[in-house]
């Protein structure tokens, strides 16, 4: 059997990408003041009109794919997009690509002359030394759980000015989440393991990671929480024996990459071994989350991921 543990250095290189770095609400309440502005108006059409110039006028580039959903659902097109093999929204057919979000291109994002850049708060450091000197303006948004896809809905609304369409998106958010959390009252709590895989190697996701804090708002209990890690992050490495020990009732399996072969992987791996002997696996209680909807960060789908996972640990 493939031998399942990351040596530290890749732990430790793998946790600089996915860790945050820092609150970016003090950063974003920067850049109102300087671009947009963000002044209350009564209502009239001539100031609505106003409104729509202004927010229109901010040229903005989404250097994920996560902040060019959000962009996409408050009714914003960027002059910019990160580049990516997975499907986005068609206002984006048409939209220049900048390189990916972890290597995008500085001489084309340049040439876009864009007045804001939006990332992930896990790339601030890299992107901050990117575009230093070419007075671009940064935000960069907190994708680690629930709360912070609402967050990120109120936070752009303010700025772009589109603060009735994202409080009605954070409305339906507030929705679900009630109704779901309502549907799981008072039901036993699952023991519950989630393996995040590449075609390579596995891992064990914690209540850090966005999968694992689903899992804790849903009122599950995270079996990593019974292993003794010295500064645990979103994703920790792990032994056979430990994982035999702890015997989940639940385990969902997450891909980072390449889902089709990362799923074929998980299926060769839980085939065999002290796989088949747990209990997850004997009584058919092991899904596979869906790669579209449970991104390894949190995404516009956190409505359907808190459904969805609702369903496989109570079903």
């Amino acid at each position: 059997m493939k031998k399942l543990m990351l040596i530290l250095v890749c732990v430790m290189s793998f946790s600089a990408i996915l860790v945050g770095c820092g609150d970016n609400k003090e950063e974003s309440e920067a850049i109102s003041d300087n671009i947009g502005g963000q002044e209350e108006h009564s209502p009239s059409d001539q100031e609505d009109d106003e409104d729509t110039e202004d927010q229109e006028s901010i040229r903005v580039i989404a250097g994920t794919v996560a902040s060019a959903e959000f962009l996409d659902l408050l009714d914003i097109t960027p002059v910019g997009v990160a580049t990516t093999d997975k499907e986005l929204p068609s206002r984006y057919d048409d939209v220049p690509r900048i390189g990916t979000p972890m290597d995008p291109n500085l001489e084309q994002i340049v040439s876009l002359a864009p007045d804001i850049y939006i990332s992930d708060n896990n790339l601030k450091e890299s992107i901050d030394s990117l575009l230093e000197g070419h007075q671009i303006q940064t935000l960069f948004l907190t994708n680690n759980a629930y709360e912070d896809v609402m967050n990120n809905f109120t936070e752009l609304g303010d700025f772009f000015n589109q603060t009735e369409i994202a409080s009605e998106l954070v409305t339906q958010m507030e929705n679900v989440e009630s109704e779901t959390l309502e549907a799981v009252e008072g039901q036993d709590a699952p023991r519950v393991l989630v393996v995040f895989g590449t075609p390579e190697s596995f891992m064990l996701a914690t209540d850090r990671s966005y999968a694992g804090s689903l899992v804790k708002k849903l009122g599950g209990i995270n079996v990593t929480d019974e292993i003794e890690i010295a500064n645990p992050g979103p994703y920790v490495p792990f032994s056979e024996e430990t994982v035999a020990e702890l015997n989940p009732d639940v385990i969902l399996r997450l891909s980072h990459a390449a889902p089709e072969a990362t799923k074929a992987a998980f299926d060769r791996e839980f085939a065999s071994g002290f796989w088949v002997n747990l209990d997850a696996v004997q009584e058919g209680n092991v899904y596979d989350l869906d790669s579209e909807i449970f991104g390894v960060t949190a995404n516009v789908k956190a409505k359907e991921a808190l459904q969805l996972m609702a369903e496989m640990l109570y079903q």
